[in-house]
């Protein structure tokens, strides 16, 4: 049964939820963190870090950096970027996921475990615009600021910047939108080999997953389920130095944060036709 719309009043206006988003592009750059960075940012919050294991025998955490173009929403177009961590709460065993090869950031989507990868929580978010700023953060305690997000994308190439109110730059990345048939089938088989063939072809099959976001416990420990429709034309490739370039503000506040978390791209994942409904607040 579909849950009833629950209406908050903010500013004197109504604002109606779930939160829907009809119409959005998103660009995600998966990568490795320093584990203990990662922890850091988690510290005196409800969740903890999910495992990475590597082949070196070394322990990282699991997360990304995104861009989305928010075009048509229940509320207003904006643009915002989100750093993720991958969690789970403090009370429950910490999962661990051995690093295959690239596509195995891709966890959260494949594998066939509820409790794995289903939670995120973003230490920082960064949008253009001011009220899904205020509701996101009074409302669901995500650590949501008013700044510069710039997102631009073709056929070609992608590029995203993001920066304080004042213009100081935080980072700025550039890719491509996709890649070639080959690298295609060549991602396609990186998932065969990080994962068994059942949970690929699942994942493939899948017409929407559930994500969790839980919001700061230091603002207001609440979370919602984010409910997304699989958009069967996202594109998925490896980072590749060669024609993929990113820059980081060592000067800027959150520009050190991402360089302490040894931030470093494996994994674009480019969603051209993003749409999902983001619940009312839940306790967490």
């Amino acid at each position: 049964m579909k849950p009833k719309p629950m209406t908050i009043i903010h500013q004197g206006k109504p604002f109606e939820l779930p939160f829907i988003v009809h119409q959005a592009s998103s660009a995600n750059l998966y990568s490795l963190f320093d584990y203990e960075a990662a922890c850091s940012l988690c510290e005196k919050e409800n969740y903890k870090p999910i495992i990475i294991n590597t082949p070196e025998g070394g322990k990282k955490a699991a997360g990304f950096v995104a861009a989305i173009d928010y075009k048509k929403t229940s509320a207003v177009p904006y643009v915002e970027w989100s750093l993720g961590i991958f969690v789970i709460p403090n009370e429950q065993n910490t999962p661990e996921v051995d690093f295959i090869n690239e596509t195995s950031l891709f966890f959260q989507s494949i594998m066939d475990n509820e409790i794995i990868g289903n939670t995120v929580f973003c230490p920082k978010l960064v949008l253009n615009e001011s009220l899904p700023t205020e509701i996101g953060f009074e409302y669901y305690g995500y650590p949501k600021e008013v700044g510069e997000v710039n997102y631009k994308y073709d056929q070609q190439v992608s590029t995203f910047s993001v920066s304080t109110r004042e213009g100081q730059l935080i980072m700025k990345a550039l890719f491509p939108t996709k890649r070639g048939i080959l690298a295609k089938f060549g991602l396609i088989w990186a998932m065969f080999r990080a994962y068994n063939f059942r949970l690929v072809l699942q994942s493939l099959s899948k017409k929407e997953f559930i994500i969790t976001l839980v919001g700061s416990a230091k603002i207001l420990g609440k979370k919602a389920h984010m409910k997304i429709k699989n958009d069967p034309n996202t594109e998925m490739f490896p980072w590749n130095i060669q024609d993929c370039h990113l820059e980081i503000n060592p000067e800027s506040k959150w520009g050190k944060v991402v360089l302490n978390l040894q931030l470093q791209p494996m994994l674009v994942c480019h969603v051209p036709n993003l749409k999902f409904e983001l619940s009312e607040p839940i306790d967490q």
